[in-house]
């Protein structure tokens, strides 16, 4: 017998009811098509705008079309009974909508999420968060009952047919939106595609609330689709628990306090006129010299609250230069957090220096409302110097150094200007005979970006004399140091335990290798087949002097390793995975040594549990171009900020390995001068050297050099930065062939680097 469907009489019906306080409206209309249904819904929504919840259901006969939604309530508990009851009733072409406010008493579980999504403050801002990723608007979803549904259907997976959905149908049963715009860590296409495009103009169009998320690496070109967006959050490669930290981000248990570690450009093509300038104008010590056109600043980064700069002071306080900054939460509800960062600007009589470079940074505490901290912030006067390539050192030049304090580096405030009335060499370094020509580029000052009121602040900004004494600033001694001149023993046979004992030396240990075992140790170091799975590979284990093998693991985001828990019979009960951390540019996204440190305390009993020894690092090489394959990988643009945190970093693996002060590639530009080359390039490198044990040889050539272990680039920042740890080698490691005294030279820097390791 075929079954009959009933078509309600009356093109409107409407019944009310009160239960436990709570009130309750009913209303039924006779609807043929999904479009008028759709309509019925939204017309209802903005009526009972006020309303807790506006739950429904609909059939239609043409396709037999059914569709009901929840609208926040307990999952199952509204939508559903409402649509069986019409399936009970055998009705067709309707839709019902049942209105609730909510009276006081608990019917179900407390609802998870507020009406909007969060905070009227989203909308009308482009948040910056530091580790996020995923947001379920509602319990529902943002795809409702279709979507799990199709999931039912594809239990192993797949991309959701976007095209099958009505966005306006999605608009009906959804208050807000979230498009997720994904790159993996190795792909380079920085543009939008059409199809990513024409989602975004179909969802904003429909949905008044967009939130649009970037799970990429690094800069994305976003078109004026992207740009419609109320709220833009950029994520990075956020580990394994993006989608958990985006969910806290968005739903406000946990704030978005991240700051770009790199310029925004509104372009792709502005980093090739930006990497077309080399030498020491990278990232926005280009965009901000030149005047650049930007979409957000490095260092930019907003939150649910604001923060606002108090007064701010500059002093000096015998060589070191004084910063106080007062930051005040001016928001009446969310708390906020700010990361204080400091600019100089150098006297520059050429034009070859970047306009302001940062110099220091400092994050405050979680200000509630209305309150107050007052940051401080002290370096040494030696760090306003800049290289100088005629007298092989670093210089404080006659004039004035600006001290600029601000939230990026576009939005400081000139506290005070720093006056050195001589110039006075302030270190002195090895030197170089590179191909290198100096650093005579002229920039046009008229292009440089500048902000309404920055001259009236340079003129009122207090002046302090700096007192230049050669007594009171350090230098470096011109003189070579003494050559390694090899080790002398006492022809007896020495084991590593006797070195640990003290009943010897690594000098006479290594003195009493023969040349086959110094070879092993050192030229297979990190090539030897390694113990742990997945692990990059080990140095040699020589058991005639109780050598132990060091196991050696990579990965930018972790370790990347896998360990197998075995039973009794051998067979593999589980498997145990190593932990995907944050990639290096959104830990730099904290701005904060702490972070860093706490993620490096994670890395580290990591590599004890698993029982690796050396972890190669994310590499310390610029961020120049944050389009690159290896973006993920690398810190920042900034080499204060790569420095800084790439040290707290290797600080918190120290107690239980030692993290690689990994190279990535130096840039082959022979158009790089020696001045970009010490104040740029190498900085990050000199800043993080003391908390690095162990560190990465550069492959291939620079300035027609062929770096290695004993090329005199690497040399003299060996002696520069006074460098003390070992050396691995991914190129050629001698450029002259291993002699025993370099075979000997090496075998101590591993030694010790053994000794050193935590056990």
């Amino acid at each position: 017998m075929e079954k009959d469907y009933f078509v309600p009489f009356a093109s409107y019906g409407e019944d009310k009811f009160e239960e436990k306080r709570s009130k309750f409206t009913g209303r039924l209309w006779h609807v043929e098509t999904a479009e008028e249904a759709v309509a019925k819904i939204k017309e209802m929504r903005e009526t009972y705008w006020d309303a807790t919840h506006n739950c429904y259901a609909y059939i239609l006969r043409e396709g037999n079309v059914m569709r009901y939604s929840d609208d926040g309530e307990p999952q199952g508990t509204a939508g559903m009974p409402i649509l069986e009851v019409l399936r009970h009733e055998n009705l067709t072409d309707c839709v019902c909508v049942v209105t609730r406010y909510f009276g006081g008493i608990l019917l179900g579980i407390i609802e998870i999420f507020a009406k909007a999504y969060i905070s009227t403050q989203l909308s009308d801002a482009i948040v910056f968060a530091v580790l996020i990723v995923v947001l379920l608007v509602k319990p529902d979803g943002l795809l409702s009952h279709k979507y799990r549904t199709w999931a039912l259907e594809h239990p192993v997976g797949g991309e959701y047919p976007l095209g099958s959905l009505s966005m306006e149908e999605l608009a009906g049963c959804n208050r807000a939106a979230i498009v997720v715009i994904a790159r993996r860590p190795e792909q380079t296409d920085c543009t939008l595609t059409d199809s990513e495009t024409q989602m975004l103009r179909s969802v904003t169009t429909a949905f008044d609330r967009t939130i649009l998320v970037l799970a990429t690496p690094g800069f994305v070109e976003l078109n004026d689709a992207a740009m419609a967006c109320p709220a833009i959050v950029w994520m990075g490669i956020a580990g394994q628990e993006a989608g958990s930290a985006l969910a806290d981000v968005l739903t406000a248990k946990a704030l978005p306090m991240g700051r770009l570690p790199f310029s925004w450009p509104v372009s792709w093509t502005d980093f090739d006129a930006a990497n077309a300038q080399a030498d020491q104008f990278v990232g926005y010590r280009y965009f901000d010299s030149f005047g650049a056109e930007l979409r957000w600043p490095f260092g930019y980064g907003l939150g649910y609250g604001t923060c606002a700069l108090g007064s701010v002071s500059v002093g000096l306080d015998g060589t070191d230069v004084t910063v106080s900054a007062e930051v005040e939460n001016i928001g009446e509800t969310w708390p906020a957090a700010e990361a204080v960062q400091v600019y100089i600007s150098r006297p520059d009589p050429t034009g070859a220096q970047p306009v302001w470079l940062l110099d220091c940074f400092a994050r405050t505490k979680l200000l509630a409302p209305g309150e107050r901290e007052t940051v401080q912030l002290r370096f040494p006067v030696t760090e306003l110097a800049a290289y100088r390539e005629s007298a092989c050192a670093f210089a404080l030049e006659e004039g004035y150094y600006d001290v600029r304090v601000g939230f990026h580096s576009r939005g400081t405030y000139v506290a005070g200007s720093l006056r050195s009335m001589q110039r006075a060499m302030v270190r002195a370094v090895t030197p170089l005979r590179l191909d290198a020509p100096a650093n005579d580029r002229v920039r046009d000052r008229k292009a440089a970006f500048t902000y309404p009121g920055e001259a009236e602040e340079l003129t009122a900004a207090h002046k302090y004399a700096i007192r230049i004494s050669p007594r009171n600033l350090p230098k470096r001694s011109r003189k070579k140091g003494r050559d390694f001149q090899g080790c002398y023993g006492d022809n007896e046979v020495h084991t590593l335990d006797d070195v640990r004992a003290g009943r010897c030396s690594v000098f006479t240990l290594v003195a009493a290798m023969d040349d086959h075992s110094l070879r092993q140790l050192v030229d297979q170091f990190g090539f030897c087949p390694a113990s742990v799975p997945g692990a990059l590979g080990a140095s040699a284990a020589l058991e005639r002097y109780r050598i132990p093998a060091m196991q050696l693991a990579a990965g930018s985001e972790g370790l990347c390793l896998t360990k197998e828990i075995r039973g009794e019979d051998d067979a593999i009960i589980r498997r145990q995975y190593t932990t995907a951390f944050p990639s290096a540019t959104l830990l730099a996204a904290a701005f904060s040594p702490d972070v860093c440190r706490a993620v490096g305390r994670a890395i580290g009993r990591e590599m004890q549990e698993f029982g690796i020894h050396l972890w190669l690092a994310p590499s310390l090489n610029l961020l120049a171009d944050p389009r690159a394959a290896d973006a993920a990988g690398r810190w920042s643009e900034d080499p204060v900020l790569t420095g800084v945190l790439a040290a707290a970093l290797a600080e918190g693996v120290s107690k239980y390995g030692a993290a690689v002060l990994r190279h990535g590639y130096l840039p082959e530009d022979a158009a790089m001068s020696q001045s970009a080359l010490r104040d740029t390039w190498l900085l990050p490198y000199e800043i993080a050297a003391g908390s690095y044990r162990a560190a990465l040889i550069p492959s291939g050539t620079f300035c027609g050099e062929v770096l290695g272990e004993d090329s005199p680039l690497v040399r003299s920042w060996i002696v520069d930065s006074r460098y003390r740890g070992m050396f691995l080698a991914d190129g050629e490691r001698y450029a002259s062939g291993p002699q025993r005294i370099d075979l000997e030279r090496s075998a101590i820097r591993i030694l010790k680097l053994m000794l050193d390791i935590p056990k």
